[in-house]
């Protein structure tokens, strides 16, 4: 009769696939920009998953905990060397899980903690938003960490999910069926008991981790997605500026361009593309200085930041649509969506963005009127406005 020992209890098989698939999910997820919050979701309960574990390593039970994993140089490597011998089968990690384990939990650590500052430095959202204002010129830096954590975590559980098929059908570990049964056969050990302390602390951070989830995508507007940047409202807080440009276009936020092209706009009338701008001169005035006022330079909006970066030694910019920027974010869009009777031209920024209209552009607002599916998904939108 086989010896069956009990490894992993009911808590860490749970952590185990919530955390493979919050990490998937938000993999995924990122890929559709309208589908940011979604993103959040998965990777807040991601973050908690991994301060859990974390966590579990230094007050868990046997086997679990890290004392009980081999973090030694020397058996790695001869591991490694005798990937095709025989193993002597632990009730724990080997040296390789051991260390795969850990690189997994700190790169997700990383990558939960890069992403809660990114949503908070660059899109002004969330529980760190307060940030915004004060290390907004670093949001490239943090998204490149983020970005590079989540491929480096790609690989290596790519090489885990390798070793652990390996394991299973070369050396019959059964591997497998012990995060689902939480047994593992033919090896020496004693049965993992928790006390009621383990017992309640795996349960408050895996409901917690459930909970944080529905929260997010089911609580509109709530405290770890609420944006730091008010609606405005143009016919109340600038009615000249609504009342005069609004009646020809939409009004277009001021942070979308640097103060050097408001200043030609507004100081070039006579030739307002391909028009006369007929203002008097106290009206005038007063547009001229709230846009130069809320100028990109004045902003800590990712928007503005980008826009600035992208005209930096370029002269006369004098349409957001010709910003590098927009043409970067814009170029997998075919023209004929642009010429279709839903959006009618580049200048129409609410068909696709409806919150422009309250001066704000967020990603999981945006929409594309009349596309196609396949269409929608090529451009990395995902169609749930239909």
């Amino acid at each position: 009769m086989k010896r069956k020992i009990y490894v992993w209890p009911l808590c860490i098989r749970t952590f185990h696939w919530l955390y493979a698939l919050s990490f998937f999910a938000a993999f995924v997820l990122v890929w559709f920009e309208n589908l940011l919050t979604l993103h959040v979701a998965f990777g807040m309960v991601f973050l908690l998953l991994a301060l859990f574990r974390l966590s579990w390593g230094i007050i868990g039970p046997l086997y679990s905990n890290f004392r009980c994993f081999d973090f030694q140089g020397d058996h790695l490597v001869n591991y490694i060397l005798h990937l095709f011998g025989q193993k002597e089968k632990t009730p724990g990690h080997n040296p390789a899980s051991s260390w795969g384990a850990m690189v997994m939990l700190v790169l997700g650590f990383l990558l939960g903690m890069t992403g809660l500052l990114l949503y908070g430095i660059q899109e002004g959202r969330g529980i760190v938003s307060f940030l915004n204002p004060y290390f907004f010129g670093y949001m490239d830096q943090i998204g490149l960490i983020h970005t590079f954590s989540a491929y480096l975590l790609l690989a290596v559980v790519m090489i885990h999910i390798g070793g652990v098929v390996f394991e299973q059908l070369y050396h019959h570990t059964g591997i497998i069926w012990s995060m689902f049964t939480g047994y593992k056969y033919d090896t020496e050990g004693i049965d993992v008991h928790l006390d009621w302390k383990q017992n309640f602390f795996a349960a408050f951070f895996l409901f917690g981790s459930v909970w944080i989830y529905y929260y997010i995508v089911h609580t509109p507007d709530n405290a770890l997605v609420k944006s730091r940047f008010a609606d405005i409202d143009y016919e109340k807080a600038q009615p000249v500026l609504a009342l005069e440009c609004g009646d020809c276009h939409i009004v277009f936020p001021a942070y979308l361009l640097p103060e050097k092209s408001w200043k030609i706009i507004m100081d070039t009338p006579e030739d307002h593309y391909g028009e006369e701008l007929d203002l008097d001169t106290e009206d005038a005035e007063t547009i001229r200085a709230y846009l130069l006022r809320h100028s990109a330079e004045r902003s800590t909006r990712e928007a503005a930041v980008k826009v600035l970066a992208s005209v930096k030694g370029r002269e006369n910019v004098l349409s957001i649509v010709r910003t590098p920027y927009w043409r970067k974010r814009h170029k997998e869009i075919p023209t004929k969506v642009f010429k279709s009777k839903a959006v009618d031209s580049k200048y129409s920024c609410d068909a696709c963005h409806p919150d422009i209209l309250k001066g704000r552009i967020e990603d999981d607002a945006i929409r594309l009127p009349d596309v196609p599916f396949k269409d929608a998904l090529k451009m990395h939108i995902y169609p749930k406005w239909r």
